[in-house]
């Protein structure tokens, strides 16, 4: 039944093909239009069938379940850029179901939770945080679902689940699995990058709401130990991760592209929120490390390690970094203009280069048909909707650069969202950790910072 409805809805894409996308990524109306164009297509893609069975997420026979909380952030931005909330029920029922009454992406498991990672939480409340920046702190997920939770508990809840995984063995950091009793190295042993760098955004995110200084300990500290640990100071280069075991700290040799759009885009926030440039200089050197090894000679962004280890089509790790990059550039003082004509410039060549890459039609659906199917993440006939989503993410970055568009309206009271957009010159209240839990407060102290606790 959905094969055959997915094929109805594939040759309705067909009959767009005689003519591709027309756009002007340097021009602000031409990209938001691009950007209302792939919107369009974003849930023709997703299988409703499935969607409470799956917490929520897109199938995961399509779509891995951490991918869908990056795409729910996509949609969220989507709306904050542009206005249109077409897509806030979409989107606000699809968080309710992947956290339910109690706003716990982990479902009540504390501790030791097998088949758990702290990154796939980090991406989903990454986009948590993205719905309290655009509703407001107070505003509750779904209410005509059964949720009264806000989106932005459910953001500050998920980053002291995260941080329950904190040890000081080799200087910090937080575990990538959640299954602390595993005897498998890497899941007992890793401390991945790429969930320590989603702590310091979280953290910087949080703190610019309420400016709680708790949490921009939090994100200096992980900053700190990040540098120290995570990455060859002499080059900038990221390590994977770390393996923290009793007698040493060996480093996984791999990197990845998403982890330095993410660090370069904090050590802006970071500068911005203490005065301090030594962290955007730090930024710029991660970005710097970026740029030479994660742009190819025609200008595309690629990863080097995919050939070797091999990597889903299209890979996912760009869609975070076109987020960083926007936000970096839109971080950046005046002192650094050139940096920001060349991140527009690199931003505008891959735009390019994915319009004709991925076949975008005139209503702007950018899906291939892969030949041959791959035997995983993609659909029987050789389509896979990950595609649309990396153009989602890249539009959205590019109408952010060229300058947010004034969005005046606000969604309509049949949503199951608080109804009034957040004024960005409201003052907004401190964030509080969400829940009495003592281990959190213990973990805290540990830090050597106050919680407030609500």
């Amino acid at each position: 039944m959905f094969e055959a409805a997915f094929d109805y809805l594939s040759n309705l894409a067909s009959s767009f093909l005689s003519s591709s996308a027309s756009v002007d990524f340097t021009d602000a109306a031409s990209t938001l239009s691009a950007a209302n164009g792939v919107a369009n297509w974003m849930t023709t893609y997703f299988t409703y069938d499935t969607w409470k069975d799956e917490n929520g997420a897109w199938s995961q026979s399509i779509v891995q379940w951490h991918e869908s909380g990056i795409y729910y952030n996509s949609i969220l931005k989507y709306m904050e850029y542009s206005g249109n909330y077409g897509m806030v029920d979409f989107v606000s029922t699809s968080m309710y179901y992947a956290t339910l009454s109690d706003g716990d992406l982990l479902f009540g498991c504390s501790g030791n939770c097998g088949g758990k990672w702290n990154d796939d939480i980090g991406w989903w409340a990454l986009a948590a945080m993205s719905g309290s920046d655009l509703f407001g702190t107070s505003a509750v997920i779904s209410s005509t679902a059964g949720s009264s939770v806000p989106w932005f508990q459910v953001a500050n809840f998920t980053l002291y689940q995260i941080l329950e995984d904190y040890d000081s063995v080799c200087g910090g950091g937080v575990y990538w699995s959640r299954d602390r009793t595993s005897t498998a190295y890497n899941l007992k042993y890793e401390k991945s990058s790429i969930t320590n760098t989603q702590i310091i955004w979280l953290a910087m995110r949080i703190f610019e709401v309420g400016g709680n200084s708790a949490y921009l300990n939090i994100a200096t500290d992980f900053w700190n130990w990040f540098v120290n640990y995570a990455t060859d100071t002499s080059s900038y280069m990221i390590y994977d991760g770390v393996y923290a075991t009793a007698d040493s700290c060996q480093v996984d040799g791999k990197t990845w592209s998403y982890y330095y759009g993410l660090m370069a885009a904090a050590g802006a926030m970071i500068t911005q929120a203490t005065g301090d440039d030594t962290y955007l200089t730090t930024g710029l050197n991660y970005y710097n490390y970026w740029k030479t090894n994660f742009v190819n000679e025609s200008g595309h962004f690629y990863e080097p390690w995919c050939p070797s280890v091999g990597c889903k089509d299209p890979t996912g790790f760009n869609t975070p970094v076109y987020e960083s990059l926007a936000l970096l550039y839109n971080r950046l003082p005046s002192t650094h203009a050139d940096t920001k004509a060349e991140i527009k410039s690199l931003m505008v060549a891959q735009g390019t280069y994915l319009v004709d890459y991925l076949g975008c039609t005139s209503t702007w659906n950018c899906v291939r048909t892969l030949d041959p199917v791959p035997s995983s993440y993609t659909f029987a006939n050789g389509t896979n909707p990950r595609d649309q989503m990396e153009m989602m993410s890249f539009v959205n970055a590019m109408v952010s650069i060229n300058g947010e568009p004034t969005v005046t309206s606000t969604p309509t009271a049949a949503t199951a969202v608080a109804t009034t957009k957040k004024s960005s010159a409201a003052p907004r209240a401190a964030a509080t950790v969400p829940r009495g839990a003592t281990a959190f407060i213990a973990l805290a102290l540990a830090f050597g910072f106050a919680v407030i606790m609500a």
